[in-house]
């Protein structure tokens, strides 16, 4: 991608054509959605682009809430002290979509103590997808605390959440985790169980797949023909990943 086509468009006063320049410096910047990382010369092109870092903080204060919620997207593929800040400030945002996105971008600074404890706080309280960007942010950040919270998104009335909580976990050591994860088959919610049941089918043990397969049961009918289904698939993983190791 030109970067001149991005210092182009983010010079430009046509809103679209400006919002159309976030979005390549996001790109261009940003990691990939399949491995969430970030491309292997990043450090050269941030330098490269380092010029545009105020013209990202001046649109982040825009009223247009399209602008500002781009410019959140942008400053987090940009990193940089000035970024994290103006981030940070973004959280607390009054509309729910530039606060989501200032949130989720947070996820560049795991070892900012300031992040973890916004993330934190945003992973447990407000709109879902607050909520949802909050835990997927939290993936790369450590500490025990950080588990607490997404072990509590495992059982999050919305799905999304859920979902989110269960990825970052797997960012995870296991072995913080995965005794509270097998308590959790008896939650007395079971719709619930969507995400912890698949995370415990992708790092569970031999024995966590003979448990699943219980639980998975045609003719156990202490449990809902979902959450059957939902074991018996994860006991399958179980199986295969053990099959592969052999």
């Amino acid at each position: 991608m030109s970067q001149a086509l991005i210092r182009r468009d983010l010079g430009l006063a046509d809103a679209d054509i400006v919002a159309n320049g976030l979005r390549r410096v996001a790109r261009h910047l940003g990691a990939d959605s399949v491995r969430n990382e970030r491309p292997a010369d990043f450090a050269e092109r941030r330098a490269q682009l380092a010029d545009i870092e105020p013209r990202l903080l001046e649109l982040s204060r825009s009223e247009d809430e399209v602008l500002r919620e781009l410019a959140a997207d942008a400053l987090g593929a940009f990193l940089g002290d000035a970024a994290l800040q103006r981030l940070l400030e973004l959280a607390q945002d009054t509309t729910d979509r530039v606060r989501a996105t200032a949130i989720g971008a947070l996820e560049g600074w795991p070892d900012s103590k300031a992040a973890r404890d916004l993330l934190l706080a945003s992973a447990a309280g407000g709109h879902w997808t607050v909520r949802m960007r909050a835990a997927r942010a939290l993936g790369p950040f450590a500490g025990e605390e950080v588990v607490d919270t997404l072990m509590e998104g495992l059982l999050d009335p919305d799905n999304y959440v859920r979902t989110a909580s269960a990825d970052a976990l797997r960012r995870h050591d296991p072995a913080t985790y995965l005794g509270r994860l097998r308590v959790l088959a008896d939650h007395p919610a079971p719709h619930l169980l969507d995400a912890a049941i698949e995370l415990l089918g992708d790092v569970g043990t031999k024995e966590d797949a003979v448990f699943l397969a219980k639980v998975g049961g045609w003719f156990n009918l202490s449990h809902p023909m979902f959450i059957r289904d939902w074991a018996r698939a994860a006991a399958g993983r179980i199986r295969k990943r053990q099959a592969a190791k052999a």
